[in-house]
C-alpha cells in the first residue's frame, strides 16, 4: 500500500472555484492580498498593516488534504502550526478545520470561518474533519474538509517579509 498526499488550494468564486493540488511539502502558498493559488507574487500584493475588517488581512486560504493511491483507510486528520512567524509581534493566524465541508469565496474582511487561533503542537487526536466529522475516514482517494486559514497583520507587525510559519498535517493510515 501506498498512498499519496498532497495539499490542495481552492480559490475563486464559490460554485466556480478552481482546486489546485500544491504538493506535499515546501513553501506551498504565502498569506498576500491576493486570491490564487501560488506561492509567488507575494512582494506584489502586500497584506497593509493595520486593525480594522478591512485593512492587516490576507485573502483567505483554503486547503484540504488530498489523498490518493493505495490504502485501506486514513483517519484521525490533525493539523498545527509549528513554528510561529519570527518576528511575531503583531501576526497572527485564525483557522478552521472541524466540519468545514463547504467552500466559500475568500475575503480580505475578518474572516467570519477562520475564527481561532492554529494550534501551535500536535494535538494528538483529530482537528480536521472528513465529511464532517472528526471521526470521518476515507477508505479511496479523496479530501477532507476544509481548512480555512487566514493571517492578520496588526500596525504593530514589522515592515517587509516576515519569515515563515511552519504548518504541519498529520493523519494515520492503514
Amino acid at each position: 500500500m501506498a498512498e499519496t498526499f498532497n495539499w490542495n488550494q481552492s480559490n475563486g468564486t464559490s460554485g466556480s472555484q478552481t482546486a489546485t493540488d500544491l504538493g506535499s511539502s515546501g513553501n506551498l502558498f504565502n498569506f498576500k492580498n491576493s486570491d490564487d493559488a501560488t506561492a509567488s507574487n507575494y512582494t506584489t500584493n502586500p497584506i497593509t498593516a493595520g486593525d480594522s475588517a478591512n485593512t492587516g488581512n490576507s485573502f483567505e486560504v483554503w486547503l484540504r488534504m488530498h489523498f490518493t493511491g493505495t490504502f485501506n483507510v486514513i483517519q484521525n486528520l490533525r493539523f498545527w502550526m509549528s513554528t510561529n512567524f519570527s518576528p511575531s509581534t503583531g501576526i497572527s493566524v485564525k483557522w478552521k478545520g472541524n466540519n468545514q465541508t463547504s467552500y466559500a469565496t475568500p475575503t480580505t474582511n475578518d474572516s467570519s470561518v477562520a475564527t481561532t487561533s492554529v494550534p501551535t503542537s500536535d494535538p494528538g487526536t483529530a482537528n480536521v474533519s472528513i465529511g464532517g466529522s472528526l471521526a470521518g475516514t476515507l477508505t479511496a482517494a479523496g479530501y477532507s474538509d476544509y481548512i480555512a486559514l487566514q493571517a492578520h497583520v496588526g500596525t504593530t507587525a514589522a515592515s517587509g517579509d516576515s519569515s515563515l510559519a511552519v504548518f504541519t498535517g498529520e493523519y494515520d493510515v492503514q
